[in-house]
């Protein structure tokens, strides 16, 4: 039976539910014979957060990229968003090992994003249902709707090789899991 809804809205600001430590910054790197490089953040399972994280894209060619994975259920399941050297984003789903793109395109000029190498920006991801909404250093990019079986799973920062032979590196400044309302654990 379903608790009953609360009589007043809740008070305070959502909590964090993880962020990285002081100091530390985990470095992501890619071989450059086309896998992706990636990083878990916590062994902890999140569903619906903000994940928000500074990455910078420190080494690579022009359409390597860096950016965010997250409700990973195994190696080869998990939902990602990457940002190029050049501007380019994409949302994507790895099902099976397989990479279905779910949005791909170029950033708009008027947004605030930080290009080439090295270069860093601010990725911020909202993740409710089966709703995912990009945001690139407060510039809301796209919003896609993802198949509902990516229900929850790991969260962690990826980068991509791009240019095949040409090896990527990342680097995250900073990262954060906030839940979505107070209330949440």
């Amino acid at each position: 039976m379903p608790f009953p809804p609360p009589d007043a809205p809740p008070t305070g600001s959502p909590p964090v539910l993880w962020t990285s430590p002081a100091g530390e910054s985990p470095a992501v790197n890619a071989d450059g014979r086309g896998s992706v490089g990636s990083a878990t953040f916590t062994p902890a399972s999140f569903r619906d957060v903000v994940i928000d994280a500074v990455v910078e894209l420190e080494t690579g060619g022009a359409d390597a990229a860096c950016g965010l994975f997250f409700r990973q259920t195994d190696e080869r399941d998990y939902l990602g968003f990457s940002v190029t050297a050049g501007g380019r984003a994409v949302v994507f789903a790895l099902e099976g090992g397989q990479m279905r793109v779910l949005a791909d395109g170029p950033i708009p000029e008027e947004a605030p994003y930080a290009r080439g190498i090295p270069a860093a920006n601010r990725l911020t991801l909202v993740t409710a249902g089966p709703s995912i909404t990009c945001i690139v250093n407060g510039y809301v990019l796209v919003g896609v709707i993802v198949d509902p079986r990516h229900k929850a799973g790991l969260a962690g920062a990826l980068v991509v090789p791009g240019e095949a032979g040409v090896a990527a590196s990342a680097r995250v400044r900073w990262a954060q899991v906030r839940a979505l309302v107070p209330d949440q654990r």
